[in-house]
């Protein structure tokens, strides 16, 4: 009887280190997971930043950017402002007949490319481009009438704190262009993929831009499809679609 109890605990133990074995290993792949999509795609750096901005980014937001440019009509007169800009790619492809723009970035590798893009545009003081954090804007109160974020809202850790930011350098009357999420099923809880990723609600979304201070808060969808991209996401990250939401805001 005591030797059936001994090899008793001797295999709960053992199966407590497995288990605790198996944890380990998954806990140390998402987190190498986590860390390579970062410099990839979160805030690019290392050789496969270099990469991801140069080449991989500008053609997998491809659509993205067709949207947000019809989103934005953005007219010559605009003092637009883009966060997270990456390496300019929207501002110089779509935005070169705007007055004045600006954009700022975390990534060393995006700003580098970036300045590289615009380069003549600063030279000629109508364009701006400033590595900083989202949530912590270097601008003046009420210094654009437009501002954008695209494809990295669910990248920043703090996306109220941002939101607020955005809405504080807007002027009186300007608006807010704004890629935040996809589609979900509905009844979907906001949460966070891989402690990573930010996945909302409609209803969290337009609490959370109204919240910030904005009104006149309408969203709207499309697709943004990429090869195969949507039927992956909607098989593998928990409903959601490869149609983009893109909210529209004004400042009173």
């Amino acid at each position: 009887m005591r030797g059936t109890e001994v090899l008793t605990r001797t295999g709960a133990s053992v199966a407590g280190v497995a288990q605790s074995a198996a944890e380990s290993a998954t806990a140390a792949t998402t987190a190498g997971f986590r860390h390579l999509a970062w410099s990839w795609a979160g805030v690019p750096s290392g050789p496969l930043g270099w990469v991801s901005s140069h080449w991989t980014m500008p053609r997998l937001h491809s659509q993205l950017y067709k949207v947000m440019d019809r989103e934005l009509a953005l007219q010559p007169d605009d003092e637009l402002l883009e966060v997270a800009c990456g390496s300019a790619y929207f501002l110089a492809k779509y935005a070169g007949h705007v007055g004045r723009v600006a954009g700022l970035d975390l990534s060393d590798v995006q700003i580098d490319l970036a300045r590289q893009r615009l380069a003549d545009r600063i030279s000629a003081g109508t364009a701006e481009i400033v590595q900083g954090d989202a949530g912590t804007l270097p601008w003046p109160d009420e210094t654009f009438s437009v501002v954008t974020v695209m494809g990295s809202f669910e990248c920043f850790p703090d996306p109220e704190k941002v939101l607020t930011e955005l809405h504080r350098v807007l002027q009186p009357g300007g608006r807010a262009v704004m890629n935040i999420g996809e589609w979900v099923e509905p009844g979907t809880q906001t949460h966070r993929m891989l402690d990573a990723l930010w996945v909302w609600s409609e209803e969290d979304v337009r609490r959370m831009v109204e919240q910030a201070g904005f009104t006149d808060v309408a969203m709207s969808y499309a697709s943004t499809a990429v090869y195969q991209l949507d039927e992956f996401l909607s098989k593998h990250m928990g409903g959601i679609a490869a149609d983009m939401r893109t909210v529209h805001a004004t400042k009173a």
